[in-house]
């Protein structure tokens, strides 16, 4: 066994690496696939005592597998071992492993062809392998032609002594003679010679096509400018006189050997490159930054029907390789993901596609995508890939019939299959997985405004989105249209509902361009627990799908679970892990609270004085977790009336803080458990009158958006409140049909329009017709009117011409912690403090 182990995951890069170790004829043993089968083999001493060098492709994402290998190189037993990273760029966690490590080195793929120099500076044994004699290596071979035979001996014993293999002529005969006979790397000459001079003896050389690339340099003990340059002109590219010092004459014909050995290194790569990509298997081209085929191997242009290569140099790669998908369709450079890789310089590992021969015929083929980098510039890009129409006729079939052709993941046929085999491991082994449906919010808008070549793009760079997060076990399906399915293996139930807003989060990635500026992509994602007891796929599916239906009734762009009443167990568990969780955050103040101004439309630059509050809570590690995943579960505990006074008791203390002369009103955004609570309601009427604070500073919004189980108490709630000075309002307005119940029943004193209706406000004209009724309604109704999601000038000029009365969003200021906070009070609001009580009201949402 040699010794010298190769890991590499990609087949296509595993391949060109052993071909560069043949080429090299550097003996390897069997190459490893996988970091587990290294870490396994680095843990026994036997196996470990053998090795002499490991080469080790980096993935182009690092995962835990790969992390315990560089962990255990960097123990005592192995920081001897000589390592080798390859890999498709430098990042900072490789460059501090490599300062904690001793023998290693990285190199980019791009720079494959040095892995052979490289190795033999590791192991000597392998360079005297390769230099046959103990020679070192690129020694040079020197003519030295002079008619003075101790000028001859004293250059032939200084050069000998310094590494150089020397021979000797006296004329420019002999000097011809040996020069067309043997080998030499360098020809150093007298000008004056017996019979003839330096300058002919170098045009006879360049004449010859034996020795015309041979380097020249001309030795004189003349200084004059014509014999100087009479030599260059001959083709001499170096001119030295005898009566220089000797060292100094040394150090000139080393730097001349320098200069030739690294051309003969560039040359020797570039042979072995040469023969490499002859002797590979697979085909591989080249595309310059424009993505115009460099370069293409023997063996690349046989899989595409070619015989001379100059047919493809030169000209576009997508016009001639790639310009139509397999069913014949031409397809754009920007829809190609070839044509995007050549443009961004993004490495692709193992992709499928199609190529175009010669013969018009379409070849299934997979290929990897290198970027090519030379002196830290991108430079284009190398495509390896080889024909699959074997395997292909097979595997489509199947790939087809179990995958979703646009997006690639999974269909419902495969779901249904995974999800019954997850329900039997949960029978198996207990414990529980979760099915989440996503579905993107206001999809249809997205499709009949954008197109359908957007909308495709959409859903597959979810779907890509999303296979980046998923673990081992986990299924991505594509259901229909734009609802995808997510199965989630070995879960705690802890964790299920930050697993779930991470998802939601990860599609709040996606930007995409809507009506001339950038949008943001959103979904509502339903939750269903699976666990011994769940029954079937179909009922995990359609308990997701309720409970995204009810996500999407509550304003979309949140996470709601659904647990059914049979599911008491897991109900039980759920409900006593939050249970507890919410209770530690109410004793240990994690509940954080934040501000957002709310201000006049037709002053939009004043200071604010009124502020939403807005509501987060944080887990002991440091986990920010939004009130559209703790609301609900708040509510279904029975503990968002205490979450509810806990806002309020912060709420007093910093109004009662700035005091009534300070103008600052805010508002609390009320759970609609809370206002059908008679005990609540007692409890906040005297927190109100404890704290001394003007009752005229609050407002409670409640939500439309919710139902509200009993309008009698609602209307009896608000009443009573009010009563003393506090007003409300009607939070998430014209979202729904009961909005005109609402405010027929309940006696508010504003209402806040839904921010969907604002988001899209400088497009659509339809919203903007909604808007203006609501209103001309509520202000007949002799309410205010305040607009959020506000994101633009131009949208806030458009709500105060159509009479909104205040506006809010991050064009207007961005939320910010409460202790952060600057409060300042207009002036009027100082002279007289019952202002307060005629100030606007600012929410305070879960938003």
């Amino acid at each position: 066994m040699s010794g010298i182990v190769l890991v590499e995951r990609s087949s296509a890069l595993s391949h060109l690496l052993q071909r560069t170790m043949a080429a090299a004829r550097l003996d390897t043993d069997t190459p490893l696939t996988s970091y587990p089968e290294l870490l396994a083999l680095l843990q026994k001493p036997a196996e470990r005592a053998r090795l002499r060098l490991l080469l080790l492709g980096v993935p182009q994402r690092i995962g835990p597998d790969f992390e315990a290998v560089l962990e255990k190189l960097l123990s005592p037993e192995l920081q001897s071992l000589p390592v080798l990273l390859l890999t498709h760029e430098r990042s900072e966690p490789l460059n501090d492993w490599l300062g904690r490590r001793r023998e290693s080195s990285l190199l980019l793929w791009t720079n494959f062809s040095r892995i052979p120099a490289l190795i033999r500076q590791y192991l000597p044994d392998e360079r005297k392998a390769r230099s046959p004699g103990g020679e070192r290596l690129f020694s040079l071979r020197i003519l030295f032609v002079d008619d003075s035979q101790s000028v001859r001996f004293a250059y032939r014993q200084m050069l000998s002594n310094h590494g150089f293999d020397v021979e000797v002529a006296a004329n420019v005969a002999e000097g011809l003679q040996k020069a067309l006979a043997g080998q030499f790397d360098l020809a150093i000459i007298d000008y004056y010679l017996p019979d003839g001079t330096g300058d002919e003896l170098c045009r006879r050389l360049a004449d010859d096509a034996r020795t015309r690339h041979l380097p020249i340099a001309i030795i004189t003990g003349s200084y004059r400018d014509t014999i100087i340059k009479r030599c260059l002109d001959a083709g001499a590219v170096e001119c030295m006189f005898k009566n220089e010092v000797l060292e100094l004459t040394l150090a000139r014909i080393k730097a001349l050997a320098r200069a030739i050995e690294n051309q003969k290194a560039v040359i020797a790569d570039r042979q072995r490159l040469d023969g490499i990509l002859a002797s590979v298997g697979d085909g591989v081209y080249g595309v310059d930054v424009e993505g115009k085929i460099s370069f293409i191997n023997p063996t690349g242009l046989r899989l595409l029907g070619y015989l001379d290569p100059d047919e493809l140099l030169g000209k576009r790669a997508h016009d001639m390789l790639h310009h139509s998908q397999g069913d014949g369709r031409a397809q754009s450079e920007e829809e190609s993901a070839l044509g995007h890789a050549y443009r961004s310089g993004e490495a692709i590992e193992r992709t499928e596609t199609v190529f175009w021969t010669r013969q018009g015929d379409a070849v299934p083929v997979e290929c990897s995508v290198v970027p090519l980098t030379i002196n830290g510039r991108r430079d284009g890009t190398v495509v390896v890939y080889r024909n699959i129409a074997e395997r292909k006729s097979v595997d489509q079939m199947r790939w087809e019939l179990m995958h979703d052709p646009l997006t690639g993941a999974a269909n419902r046929r495969f779901l249904s299959q995974a999800l019954a085999q997850e329900i039997g491991r949960r029978v198996e082994r207990g414990g529980y997985s979760s099915m989440l449906l996503i579905d993107l919010d206001r999809f249809r808008t997205i499709e009949e405004q954008g197109g359908r070549a957007l909308s495709d793009r959409l859903l597959a760079e979810v779907a890509q989105r999303l296979k980046e997060r998923l673990r081992e076990g986990d299924v991505l399906a594509r259901l229909e249209d734009d609802h995808f399915a997510l199965l989630q293996s070995g879960i705690q139930l802890d964790n299920l509902y930050s697993l779930a807003e991470a998802v939601r989060e990860q599609v709040q990635h996606i930007r995409y361009p809507l009506y001339g500026k950038p949008q943001q992509l959103t979904a509502t994602v339903g939750v269903s627990v699976i666990s011994s007891d769940t029954p079937s796929a179909e009922y995990a599916l359609e308990h997701a799908r309720l409970a995204c239906q009810n996500a999407k009734r509550r304003g979309g762009n949140q996470v709601q679970v659904y647990v059914a009443h049979a599911d008491q167990r897991v109900a039980r568990e759920l409900d006593a892990s939050w249970v507890a969780r919410f209770k530690e955050a109410l004793d240990e103040d994690r509940f954080l609270l934040q501000t957002q101004p709310i201000v006049p439309s037709h002053a939009a630059e004043a200071q604010p004085q009124i502020f939403e509050l807005l509501i987060r809570l944080q887990n002991r590690d440091g986990e920010v977790i939004g009130p559209g995943v703790f609301v609900p579960l708040a509510e279904r505990v029975g503990l968002m009336d205490k979450i509810d006074l806990w806002v309020l008791d912060r709420a007093l203390r910093q109004l009662a803080e700035l005091g009534d002369d300070s103008g600052i009103a805010f508002t609390i955004n009320l759970s609609n458990i809370t206002v059908q609570d008679n005990e609540a309601l007692r409890l906040i009427e005297q927190q109100i009158k404890a704290s001394g604070v003007d009752p005229g500073r609050l407002i409670f919004e409640v939500t439309e958006t919710s139902e509200i189980a009993s309008l009698h108490s609602a209307r009896r709630f608000i009443q009573t409140l009010k009563a003393i000075g506090v007003r409300f309002a009607l939070d998430d307005f014209g979202t729904g049909f009961s909005s005109i119940s609402h405010l027929k029943h309940l006696p508010v004193d504003f209402v806040k329009l839904e921010g969907s209706l604002i988001a899209d406000l400088e497009e659509s004209a339809r919203d903007k017709t909604m808007i203006s009724s609501l209103v001309g309604m509520a202000h007949a109704l002799d309410l205010q009117v305040i607009a959020e999601h506000v994101n633009s000038a131009t949208s806030l000029g458009w709500l105060r011409d159509c009479g909104v009365d205040y506006v809010q969003g991050h064009f207007l200021g961005e939320p910010r912690p409460i202790e952060e906070t600057v409060f300042k009070a207009p002036p009027a609001a100082k002279a007289k403090g019952s202002a307060a009580k005629k100030l606007p009201v600012a929410s305070s949402s879960g938003s």
